[in-house]
């Protein structure tokens, strides 16, 4: 049974993993160049998306770390994992750091800068900084992105020293 709860908590992680960082693949390299190409307004589009996208990002992230935990913690015992001793351990060390690092960004731009642009943008008179934040903002996606590749990477060198 152990066996079985192992293989479904590894297909909702990586499940959840394909959902957060293939929708970051398909907002920078599909939505937002089709957007800039055929739309006069394509923040409009984004936005849509963006409402769409965040809700199940946010479950993603929490179904990666609950399950991320329960199999770590089922497979190896807690000193093994705190003590940095193995190549195993350490990379999980850097796939964790990453993916904190990765919900944070996420979160600060959901919970702080989409806001603060929204709130410049009705104000109206604030492009410029509008502008920047934007920018900001898109650049951070591109750093997620990044991220969740070397995530992956990661994961897979944790599929060959899991022995």
């Amino acid at each position: 049974m152990k066996e079985v709860l192992l293989v479904v908590g590894a297909w909702i992680h990586l499940f959840a993993a394909v959902v957060w960082i293939g929708g970051i693949f398909f907002i920078l390299f599909i939505a937002l160049p089709g957007a800039k190409e055929t739309l006069e307004q394509p923040g409009k589009l984004l936005g849509a998306l963006s409402k769409r996208f965040v809700p199940v990002a946010n479950i993603s992230i929490l179904f990666i770390f609950v399950t991320g935990s329960l199999m770590s913690l089922s497979s190896h015992n807690l000193s093994e994992i705190t003590s940095l001793g193995s190549a195993w351990s350490q990379a999980l060390s850097v796939k964790i750091m990453l993916a904190l690092i990765m919900t944070g960004i996420h979160f600060y731009r959901g919970l702080v800068l989409a806001p603060k642009i929204t709130k410049l943008t009705a104000e109206g008179g604030h492009s410029e900084k509008v502008g920047g934040l934007q920018r900001l903002s898109l650049n951070l996606v591109k750093m997620n992105f990044l991220f969740g590749l070397a995530v992956l990477l990661i994961t897979g060198i944790l599929y060959a020293y899991r022995g």
